[in-house]
């Protein structure tokens, strides 16, 4: 087995040492006075409105006994020494409350309520509801959290244009996303890659739906399903090992959370720019308690969304290129792609819980979530391809080619998870469990790729005063290649692909209270398992005209035109029509159109994964006046079995066959942690963390596949002797809390990355493929990352008449980092933006909320190249949005929300920033419609 462990010794020290004192806290006399001891229960509401509030810090004056509210409201202190006391319940934006209790021999047990009535500040300011309520139970929930974490709530979700997940995270501090479409998909956290962060629902990881890679793509899942997303950037070791930036749970609805009737509907429609189409978008939420006590909790909640969208993209390649005297152009433009997309995106999320409160502390409960997310897509591309001419110098190029392509696919992914467990509360301990199955699944049942060539080869001119946008002319007539009729049919590509990733998941925790000297603490340990499948399963064919006649672009166009295609610097060929392709290829497949599979993309592509991991943990958390100490550490054990394929082609070019390969492999990982809370004064809590985690390799980095072409003399190949990457985190957080709702904080952190994974092209030494150039994930060197995060946010209040209605929101994250890779020093991490930011300015008075909102961030590296001149990084990007809402009467509002409203593009460049490798446009959308709640 290999380990990975930090202070090995300690470590495994650590573990043995928790449990043994959890066995002498449960045996010993100081445990025991726990029975003379007594408890005190109860419940923090809003006193106007009765709604329950998460993140109440309930104390108890003059000791460290205290606690956190769950999202029903509810807290709990253990081992009260007898006595008189006064118990004072804090919240943002509320009153204190204080009432005086006494435990005693006779009434051990005793139950406080708290019903808290709104500050002063904020009856004079506006009733507060939506925004600012969100805010408080968010910041509430933050300022209580024993670790580093944001929380957004659903309050908040609403008041952004964000209509998924990963959108809605953008505007977290350290938090930016890539994005595809137009529309965020992958977070990256803290200047890490997204597989360097754990996603997870209720707590559990979400498998991918996706072959090559780990980190899930949130554009799958609506943001309207969601009662809160929290981010966590410094984790505990009762939650998932493998973190590295940070972990993003989202958390669905359940009825218990609220005190009575939920039903909220919305209608929506809207307006793309690009395309000139609609946008549509629909959600219903029921939920409700019932019983005669009110003890079982039912919600449902579903959604669907359509979004007819589109881009305009140009692509560039450079590249090494000898002219015709066989000097080197060392950035010979190879390339230029116009693409252009027309896709409709279809989402549907359903959610529901169900819970049975069995008594106080104890409950029952079945929860899921299914997502489904459809992209039908149409790609017309004109490419033109200097690379296939001869260079006479840089711009003068002859017998250049040119070819057009239409891609037609449907694209549908699917992620959903069950999951049944229970909470229950018993004398001297707590104890959860839970049994979960999630699936994920990716599938292209209909893809063809159909290419057209240009019946002339060119002589041409390249013009590149504006790199963005080159420009061309050739010897062949004014308009020749976006002529259809010109085109020759090359051949089809086929696709039928299917990716599944299953887990099923069982953990327990316990948690068992006791004192050290006057201090609270308790001690929690638990285990858990994960049983993963994957499959990807590659089905591609290529097919060749074997007919008589000459088959021409003409006969496939359809009605489609671009006349403004990328602001009209080019123009297009006419479009193919996707159905007349199909309906040719389903006329001709067997017949005129000779198909073959392709080897490399259909057997190298295709494996299986079995994936187990066993995991267990033991953790302390201690009190001592306003210092909270939290400790423990985590042991994660992981046992894989890949299967793959190897793919030969001998010396022709020919394919010669395909092995099966099976790698069998286990790891392990000690992860030690540490986190410090002192609370300076009620509102202020200055943090400390170390935290360790880890980061396993992409699947099909795993997988033990080869592809060996020993016509060129090359390789690709997979690499199951890689190990998960390491890492040591420290973090330094300081956060102030407004009573007038907000918060102003700030912190350091700093990560040390050992055992990183890079893509490597080297040269192969020694065995039966010296000297072949192979492409390959490699181990790597240790890393750096450091960097800081300040957050304001603030409901100015204070201010007078209709100005106390504004708010504020902004945040800016700055990271740095450094790795040595392939023999380079002073490489950044893939990921690391060196700015992250995010501006809001809000609006909220008489029922009307309105907010315009700025997200930045700065370029960062996204593929190594060879050496830095061939690096391609991701361009630095800027978004502004605006939202709006107004309440009308009776639960009736109207919403309106425009995104984009500066075509803000997605641009890579190689090397720097005049030699654009890909820049893509959206222009602007918007959409509005009406909610009703009651």
């Amino acid at each position: 087995m290999k380990v990975k462990t930090y202070f090995p010794e300690s470590a495994s020290l650590s573990i043995i040492l928790i449990f043994l004192v959890t066995i002498l806290v449960i045996l010993t006399p100081e445990a025991s006075m726990a029975q003379a001891r007594g408890t005190v229960t109860g419940r923090v509401t809003d006193a106007s409105t009765g709604n329950f509030l998460p993140g109440a810090n309930v104390m108890i004056r003059g000791t460290s006994f205290g606690g956190a509210t769950n999202m029903r409201g509810e807290y709990r202190i253990d081992n009260v020494p007898f006595g008189t006391f006064t118990l004072v319940v804090s919240y943002i934006g509320y009153e204190e409350f204080s009432a005086e209790i006494t435990v005693s021999m006779s009434s051990r047990r005793i139950t406080q309520d708290a019903a808290l009535a709104l500050s002063a500040v904020q009856v004079e300011a506006v009733v507060v509801e939506g925004l600012r309520e969100g805010q408080m139970k968010a910041l509430s929930q933050q300022k209580t959290a024993p670790n580093i974490k944001n929380v957004v709530d659903e309050e908040q979700m609403k008041r952004f244009p964000d209509v998924n997940s990963a959108e809605v995270l953008q505007r977290v501090a350290g938090v930016s996303v890539t994005r595809d479409g137009g529309e965020g998909r992958y977070v990256l956290v803290r200047g890490t890659a997204p597989r360097l962060n754990t996603m997870t629902i209720n707590g559990e990881k979400i498998p991918s739906p996706e072959g090559d890679v780990r980190n899930v793509a949130l554009d799958v899942i609506a943001a309207d399903q969601l009662s809160s997303i929290e981010v966590t950037k410094a984790i505990t070791p009762d939650m998932d090992g493998n973190s590295i930036g940070g972990s993003v749970n989202l958390r669905t609805k359940s009825a218990l959370d609220y005190t009575g009737r939920v039903f909220d509907v919305n209608l929506g429609s809207g307006y793309n720019n690009l395309l000139g189409k609609g946008i549509y978008q629909g959600g219903l939420t029921y939920g409700n308690r019932f019983g005669a006590d009110k003890n079982f909790g039912l919600m449902f909640s579903g959604s669907y969304q359509r979004s007819n969208r589109g881009s305009d993209n140009n692509e560039m390649e450079w590249g090494s290129e000898d002219d015709v005297n066989d000097v080197e152009i060392p950035f010979a433009l190879r390339n230029i792609e116009m693409r252009d997309y027309e896709f409709r995106r279809d989402r549907m999320t359903f959610s529901g819980t169900l819970d049975y409160l069995l008594n106080e502390g104890s409950k029952i409960y079945i929860n899921g979530i299914f997502s489904k997310y459809t992209d039908t897509e149409n790609r017309r591309r004109l490419r033109i391809r200097p690379e296939k001419g001869d260079y006479n110098t840089a711009t003068d190029i002859s017998e250049a080619a040119i070819d057009a392509q239409l891609r037609q696919r449907d694209q549908n992914q699917m992620i959903y998870n069950f999951a049944a467990g229970g909470e229950h509360q018993f004398s001297k301990l707590k104890l959860d469990y839970r049994l979960s199955y999630s699936y994920a699944e990716e599938k292209e049942a209909r893809h063809i790729e159909a290419t057209f060539e240009l019946d002339e080869d060119a002589d041409m001119i390249l013009d590149l005063s504006d790199t963005d946008n080159p420009k061309w002319t050739t010897n062949l007539g004014q308009g020749y290649e976006y002529d259809p009729a010109h085109f020759e049919f090359d051949g089809i590509e086929w696709h039928d692909n299917l990716t599944s990733d299953r887990d099923i998941t069982g953990a327990f925790n316990l948690q068992i209270p006791y004192t050290l000297g006057s201090g609270q603490a308790s001690l929690k340990f638990g285990g858990k398992a994960v049983m993963k499948e994957k499959d990807r399963t590659e089905n591609i064919w290529e097919y060749s005209w074997e007919g008589d006649d000459d088959v021409l672009m003409s006969q496939f166009v359809g009605s489609y035109t671009d006349d403004n295609f990328l602001d009209g610097n080019y123009p297009l060929p006419h479009a193919i029509d996707s159905d007349k392709m199909w309906a040719f290829y389903d006329r001709n497949k067997d017949g005129n159109l000779e198909g073959e599979v392709l080897r490399e993309d259909t057997d190298g592509g295709t494996y299986n994964a079995s994936e187990d991991v066993y995991a267990y943990y033991a953790m302390t958390t201690v009190h001592f006046g306003n210092l909270m100490l939290l400790g423990g550490v985590r042991h994660e054990i992981t046992k894989i079995d890949y299967t793959g394929h190897e793919v030969v082609f001998n010396e022709d070019g020919d394919y010669e066959g395909t092995t099966t390969l099976n790698n069998k492999d286990d790891f392990s990982n000690f992860l030690p942690m540490f986190h410090l809370r002192y609370r300076a004064t009620p509102n202020t809590n200055l943090r400390l963390a170390f935290t360790t985690g880890i980061a396993r390799p992409d699947y099909e980095t795993l997988v033990p596949f080869r592809i060996i072409n020993r016509e060129d003399e090359e390789m690709v190949l997979g690499n199951p002797d890689l190990v998960p990457t390491t890492s040591m985190n420290f973090d330094f957080m300081g956060e102030h809390y407004f009573q007038g709702i907000g918060i102003l904080s700030g912190g350091a952190f700093y990560k040390r990355l050992d055992n990183i994974i890079y893509l490597s092209l080297f040269d192969m030494s020694g065995g039966p493929y010296d000297g072949y150039l192979t492409e390959q994930s490699i181990q790597g060197e240790e890393a750096t990352l450091m960097g800081f995060e300040v957050n304001w946010q603030q409901q100015l209040t204070f201010l007078p008449g209709f100005l106390n209605g504004f708010g504020i929101y902004a945040n800016y994250t700055y990271t740095t980092s450094s790795a040595t890779v392939n023999g380079r020093d002073d490489v950044p991490l893939p990921g690391q933006a060196g700015n992250v930011a995010n501006l809001a300015v809000s609006y909220e008075k008489g029922g009307f909320t309105g907010r315009v909102s700025m997200n930045y961030h700065g370029s960062y590296l996204d593929f190594l190249g060879e050496d830095d001149a061939h690096d391609i990084f991701y361009d630095d990007h800027i978004q502004w949005d605006i939202s709006a809402s107004q309440n009308l009467f009776g639960g009736i509002q109207l919403f309106m929300q425009a995104i984009n409203l500066n075509n803000a593009p997605l641009r890579y460049y190689i090397g720097q920033t005049n030699r654009p490798v890909q820049r893509e446009f959206y222009s602007w959308w918007i959409h509005g419609g009406v909610k009703y709640t009651l």
